[in-house]
């Protein structure tokens, strides 16, 4: 990849250099007058850079620069270290060790510029107050929790963060204060604490007098509800079903009477709704088909709502849907929240080239004059404001990293212990070429996720983007069983989901299919002549899906089996069976069935007193004799964000008693890939690492009125 500044390549801009200080052009008749020039125009070009393109650390390095310029006027170089402490108070440098470095030096150094002196004071004035604490006028953030589920968001007291609890699937809160959890419902059954067929609620946000919580419960049908924080028993708002595939609460109307929620159907269309919270009554206030949600969040007087769109954002009037442009914005962004002061929008937008926050005043039902930049690479989840004006949210610290390790083919012992596949980070999904020669898997760099094709022999790595669709966290690749191409879900605005096919000589990315619209990530497996696709569907009975066999060139579909839980369908190397995987009330039942349907049956049980399943796939042997899959043992811990050890274990296609392997794995996402040699697998260790963190001190101080 080649680099330009200014359409100058940078590698010839370097000759160019060289030439003339060989020459003795640039060390010759540069007086100090020239230099001052040249501090204040790079003073200016900095100031651009920290304040129009929003690169901060590029900043940074343009003030020290000039700080250590021979000749700089005194005048620059204290403006440069001020806004250089500045730059380094925005990135969030919890400790402000280096903004209070360069404040103490313009104190020390330029006490004779009385403008930066005296704000430098007032800065290092405010650090040593409180810290941060409400009346400091210094942007802070700070890490509430690390290694914690962030499903929910804050209360809007400041009291405490509603959160799944994932060993049982409860709603639950902690107290921000002390850190004590309180379990707010006991119906979930997905963790060991009550295991079942895997009812949870998620997406929890509190009411406006946080005395209540909205959620999604994910059970038999996918539900609308809410709970007290009184005791009393969860009320189901609006019931699952009929259509509905999910619905998930956005936002309260701030007198507690509505929520924004989002429902979608299962022709993968979605709605943006308004929901009565006490009977339960819908309004529907935009048909948005395929496209993504818009997210959304109330103004405090309960006048608008504001979410994105493809243009930038607008307002809606919640009472007549009816929807006008607000500010342009055509890079990825989306809603953080509307201020409790009513008068700013924070938003997060990709303008400068990263993830960053930005602030938008409003009045009116206008925007008042442009963004103002707060802090780059703010997170990746909001989880709202407080009352007092500070602002949660979740930071993404997942690793993922594939690794291929080498088993006898026969015992199961391990050969050599897991390496690493590749020297890029957060990597995961491996899936090995039909002729084993090469190793695709997705490279995770937020907001955008990309393929990568390794060969095996030379180590090369070849990256393929797939333009404007997106690769959802948790996608999973296959190869064609040409070996030309990979296949992988991906989301494209206005078309909704659909399987993909990547060459992996030429880049291009070509719709194969449409996929159908479920909870979570699409499941599919391929015909050994890559004609048909096996893919799972939901059915119209509650927690009933079905597997169904489409022809790519004609779209036809057969349906091969419908059971309730039915989550895996995996085709066997000669194509002529399908390995399935079924939740039966927490047990893990895998059965064999004909791929072109019939009869099927029951192989193995997973679960009981003593066994914990790996909801991973199972997978077949190269060699198709066998069944292989994970699972855990009773006691070790098994709770999501914990540690956890899976054993290897094989059955026999024909059944009979299990035979454990020599093979034990930790953290996983996926299960293990077997290499066609059956002697190497390739797996994805994951690090579940979500941190909860709150940003203080950065909206606008309101007007004294004299």
């Amino acid at each position: 990849m080649r680099l330009y500044i200014e359409g100058i390549e940078v590698k010839a801009m370097r000759k160019i250099l060289a030439i003339l200080l060989a020459m003795g052009a640039l060390a010759v008749g540069i007086g100090s007058g020239q230099q001052k020039d040249r501090s204040e125009v790079d003073l200016q070009a900095a100031i651009r850079m920290e304040t129009v393109e929003g690169n901060l650390k590029g900043a940074i390095e343009q003030y020290a620069k000039i700080a250590a310029l021979p000749g700089a006027g005194r005048a620059t170089v204290a403006a440069a270290l001020l806004r250089m402490g500045q730059c380094y108070e925005k990135l969030g440098d919890t400790d402000t060790r280096e903004a209070r470095k360069a404040y103490e030096r313009v104190v020390r150094e330029y006490g004779d510029q009385t403008g930066a002196a005296s704000e430098a004071r007032a800065k290092l004035a405010a650090m040593a107050g409180s810290g941060g604490a409400s009346g400091s006028s210094t942007l802070t953030v700070r890490r509430i929790w690390a290694d914690v589920d962030v499903s929910g968001k804050v209360s809007p007291d400041g009291r405490y963060v509603s959160f799944t609890d994932w060993e049982a699937g409860d709603v639950a809160i902690r107290d921000i204060s002390s850190g004590e959890i309180r379990r707010m419902t006991d119906d979930g059954n997905i963790g060991k604490k009550r295991p079942g067929e895997g009812a949870y609620a998620e997406y929890l946000v509190p009411s406006p007098d946080s005395r209540s919580v909205a959620y999604a419960w994910n059970g038999t049908t996918y539900d609308l509800r809410v709970v007290g924080l009184d005791g009393s028993k969860p009320r189901v708002l609006r019931p699952g079903g009929n259509g509905v595939v999910h619905q998930y609460p956005l936002a309260w109307s701030p007198d507690g009477r509505h929520l924004l929620a989002e429902i979608m159907k299962t022709d993968g269309t979605l709605e943006m709704t308004l929901v009565a919270v006490a009977d339960g009554s819908a309004k529907l206030l935009k048909a948005m088909g395929k496209n993504p949600s818009p997210g959304g969040v109330f103004s405090p007087d309960g006048k608008y709502i504001v979410w994105a769109t493809k243009e930038g954002f607008s307002l809606v009037d919640p009472q007549t849907g009816n929807e006008s442009p607000f500010i342009p914005d055509r890079s990825n962004h989306s809603v953080l929240g509307w201020a409790p002061d009513g008068k700013h929008i924070l938003f997060s937008s990709e303008r400068s080239g990263s993830h960053d926050a930005w602030l938008i005043a409003v009045a009116g039902g206008k925007a008042v004059g442009e963004p103002i930049f707060v802090k780059k690479d703010w997170g990746f989840l909001p989880m709202g404001f407080t009352r007092s004006g500070a602002f949660f949210y979740a930071v993404n610290n997942n690793v993922g990293d594939v690794k291929i390790v080498e088993v006898d083919p026969v015992s199961g012992n391990v050969v050599s212990p897991p390496q690493s596949a590749s020297q890029r980070g957060n990597t995961w999904a491996p899936a090995w070429s039909p002729d084993g020669r090469f190793l695709a898997y997705i490279l995770a760099r937020e907001p955008n996720r990309t393929v990568i094709v390794r060969t095996l022999d030379t180590g090369e790595e070849r990256e393929f983007e797939v333009g404007e669709r997106t690769i959802g966290m948790g996608a999973s690749l296959h190869w064609l069983p040409d070996g030309k191409a990979v296949a992988v879900s991906l989301f494209e605005s206005g078309k909704g989901a659909s399987l993909a096919r990547v060459d992996v000589q030429t880049g291009r990315v070509t719709s194969l299919t449409s996929l159908p619209a479920v909870v979570g990530f699409p499941r599919f497996d391929f015909s050994p002549d890559g004609n048909t696709v096996f893919l799972i569907k939901p059915t119209a009975l509650p927690a009933v899906d079905r597997v169904v066999a489409r022809d790519l060139k004609s779209g036809q579909e057969v349906d091969v089996i419908e059971k309730q839980g039915l989550y895996r369908g995996v085709v066997s190397p000669d194509g002529r069976q399908l390995l399935i995987g079924v939740n039966e009330k927490g047990t893990q039942v895998l059965f064999i069935i004909p791929a072109a349907g019939g009869e099927a049956r029951e192989l193995l049980r997973i679960g009981g007193e003593k066994d914990v399943p790996f909801w991973g796939s199972p997978w077949w042997t190269p060699d198709g004799r066998y069944i292989a899959f994970l699972k855990g043992v009773e006691g070790e811990a098994q709770i999501p964000y914990e540690a956890r050890k899976w054993q290897l274990w094989r059955v026999a296609v024909e059944g009979g008693e299990p035979q454990r392997l020599g093979l034990t794995v930790g953290r996983q996402m996926g299960g293990l890939k077997p290499h066609p040699d059956g002697r190497r697998l390739a797996t994805t260790d994951f690090k579940v690492n979500l941190e909860i963190w709150v940003m203080e001190n950065f909206l606008p101080a309101p007007k004294v009125v004299k």
